[in-house]
């Protein structure tokens, strides 16, 4: 217990002395704090507690670096870092065989040996772009359900309350007005953006959020001439989405998405209706269910 208190007295000195830096990274104590509350677990485990483990905390990631007596320590010690809060992923570089040499001691940093279990890389940072093919599901009886592709952006990987993006594009059969004949395809394309919470675990996060912003509207006329009730031409937009977001780190590179939410927005027609043209507002409310792969660009 006095090796932890001394190596959480270490880190909070040095966190004090970076406060008084011009550039403090907030980040940086919240790892040192981590760290420093890995390492009490492991000197207070009846096990670990003689064995000298390092522990470096990065953006949330511990590494472990030391020598091990069994396969069963370094399991041991994966599960203790992980249950401490602010850890969202684990590289176990313990060694295992050999002399355990006493706490205290500064072992030699190692690789990763065979049988380590497998390592977590974080992610490398801050923008990643992919698309996403939607299922969008009108809550107008004129709109008809129709699967679309629109792009798919994703900022950073904080913890709890931040930005949030949203496109979530789709398209959708309109029938037309007053009639039964699906003669024109509506297509909406919003860009949107507000705030979301995030909550982390490990590869995983989950985002609700709610976000605004404007949507591109445009029609395909399946049909020409005077025909009864006719859309011809749409405004653009104001729309608004609730949803939530999951996020999957399949790798360095590769998140894997998927989404759902509601979106609510008015759309302005000009309908062909006996020769004469006139406005009509409809609604564009829609359910969207999406599933996209993104790429991390740095």
């Amino acid at each position: 217990m006095k090796g932890a208190v001394s190596y959480a007295r270490a880190v909070i000195a040095v966190a004090l002395l970076s406060g008084c830096s011009a550039a403090v990274d907030p980040a940086a104590i919240t790892d040192a704090q981590t760290a420093a509350r890995i390492k009490t677990a492991l000197v207070n485990d009846p096990e670990l507690g003689e064995l000298a483990i390092e522990v470096r905390v990065v953006r949330g990631v511990a590494a472990l670096s030391g020598r091990v007596g069994s396969q069963a320590q370094v399991e041991r010690a994966i599960d203790l870092a992980r249950a401490v809060p602010g850890v969202i992923g684990v590289q176990p570089n313990l060694q295992v065989g050999g002399d355990s040499p006493a706490t205290g001691a500064q072992p030699a940093r190692q690789g990763p040996q065979a049988g380590d279990a497998p390592e977590f890389d974080p992610p490398p940072g801050l923008l990643a772009v992919g698309a996403s093919v939607g299922w969008s599901i009108p809550n107008p009886e004129a709109l008809k359900t129709r699967v679309s592709i629109s792009p798919l952006l994703k900022i950073g990987r904080p913890s709890g309350l931040g930005p949030a993006i949203g496109f979530d594009w789709f398209h959708a059969d309109l029938e037309s007005i007053g009639g039964s004949a699906t003669l024109t395809r509506v297509h909406v394309k919003p860009v949107m953006a507000g705030i979301g919470y995030t909550v982390l675990a490990d590869r995983f996060s989950l985002t609700p959020s709610i976000v605004g912003g404007f949507a591109f509207n445009s029609l395909t006329v399946k049909a020409t001439g005077a025909t009864q009730g006719l859309p011809v031409e749409v405004r653009n937009s104001v729309v608004w989405r609730v949803g939530v977001s999951a996020w999957y780190d399949a790798s360095r590179r590769i998140a894997i998405n998927v989404s759902t939410g509601y979106l609510m927005t008015g759309l302005r027609l000009t309908v062909l209706d006996g020769g004469r043209l006139e406005q009509r507002d409809a609604s564009g409310d829609t359910t969207i269910l999406h599933a996209g792969v993104a790429y991390r660009l740095f």
